[in-house]
């Protein structure tokens, strides 16, 4: 089903240099519009993937890659990714919508926050670039 310019902002194991099954299948069925960044947040390294938080100020940034959403249904297998519905709440990740700062100017994307307590020996990635930390 056709969506109405829904945008995905990735940060982690979904980014375009990835080799994971759904970072793959995001690169193969919407289109990447820009690298893009967000404020007011901090990426942590937590085990092989990423979590963001939302705490800081608007030096704090997090850089990702931008997606153009051609068809809704992949928002239902990206929440079974990120482990929304699995198990008992509050889930790993959560999704909402924030402003994503891009060379195109500011659009409104989907983002995967971190939903819990962050785990000991969790690591700031304080370059926000969890490809290039």
């Amino acid at each position: 089903m056709l969506i109405m310019q829904a945008y995905l902002f990735t940060y982690g194991s979904l980014r375009l240099d990835t080799e994971l099954k759904m970072a793959k299948k995001l690169s193969c069925n919407c289109s990447l519009v820009s690298l893009g960044f967000v404020t007011h947040a901090k990426l942590y390294k937590i085990d092989w993937y990423p979590a963001v938080i939302p705490e800081g100020d608007i030096n704090d940034i997090v850089v990702g890659d931008v997606y153009l959403l051609d068809d809704e249904e992949i928002l239902a297998e990206l929440d079974e990714y990120e482990g929304i519905g699995v198990g008992e709440p509050p889930y790993e990740y959560r999704r909402e919508k924030v402003q994503v700062n891009t060379e195109n100017g500011n659009l409104e994307c989907w983002m995967y926050w971190y939903n819990q307590e962050l785990p000991k020996g969790a690591q700031v990635i304080e370059s926000g670039d969890f490809l290039n930390p």
